[in-house]
């Protein structure tokens, strides 16, 4: 039942030690072959020891270039925006330059914003790596299941989310397919009907964006169906 590119983790600190390492990995290779890294980051809880993990750790800095999913209109120092939460557990103490960092002015309305953030997006070529998390519902960035977004567009919006709050920008299923690899992270007991939905075959926005290549991380809580979860290392090593 498991997924060729489907890697299992006993508990949210195994996965997020891996993921950071196999993040830091990409970005060494990207910055030897092509100067820089450019990386889409995704909010959410199941993220977030990841990026402590990476805020003590050691790579080229200078050459990444950070981007963000999505982002809910809410005011700049809103405790539930998704950039607060980073830059409080990394980015504030982060090497990387604020110039590198380019994150989705929310707080200019759901249209000023995403007209924005297009233009960053104009002006850079294809990411190396997106981190995508996943919604109980099947939702990842702010593209929420049986809603039509302009696939024209690299950022879309989304003005009645199911989810607090219902003014959200998010870059679209088709810019984030403009990427190289794609590392989902999915965590949560919560999380158990959209994954048995997505092995059944519905289409969720979480499957609707896969890039060039995808590895999804999953917390053994997150599955149904697992009692023993195969050997981690095993799978990692077969599938970097």
């Amino acid at each position: 039942m498991l997924k060729n590119n489907w890697i299992v983790f006993e508990d949210i600190e195994k996965l997020s030690k891996q993921l950071a390492g196999d993040i830091l990995s990409v970005a060494r290779k990207s910055i030897k072959s092509n100067g820089s890294f450019k990386i889409v980051l995704t909010g959410g809880s199941s993220i977030i020891s990841t990026y402590k993990i990476l805020s003590d750790s050691r790579s080229d800095w200078n050459k990444w270039h950070v981007y963000l999913s999505d982002e809910r209109c809410l005011p700049v120092k809103d405790e539930d925006r998704n950039n607060n939460m980073i830059n409080q557990i990394w980015l504030n103490n982060s090497s990387i330059p604020k110039n590198n960092i380019n994150f989705i002015h929310a707080e200019l309305g759901v249209d000023n914003g995403a007209l924005h953030y297009e233009k960053i997006l104009s002006n850079i070529s294809d990411f190396d790596l997106v981190l995508l998390s996943m919604g109980d519902d099947g939702h990842s960035a702010s593209l929420f299941p049986d809603r039509l977004y302009d696939e024209n567009k690299s950022v879309v919006t989304e003005c009645d989310s199911p989810k607090y709050p219902k003014n959200r920008i998010s870059i679209s299923y088709s810019r984030l397919n403009r990427s190289k690899k794609i590392f989902k992270i999915i965590s949560g007991s919560s999380k158990q009907k959209a994954v048995e939905s997505w092995l059944n075959g519905k289409i969720l926005p979480i499957n609707k964006i896969h890039g060039q290549s995808e590895r999804v991380f999953f917390c053994k809580n997150a599955l149904y169906f697992l009692k023993e979860i195969p050997t981690s290392k095993k799978i990692i090593t077969k599938y970097l």
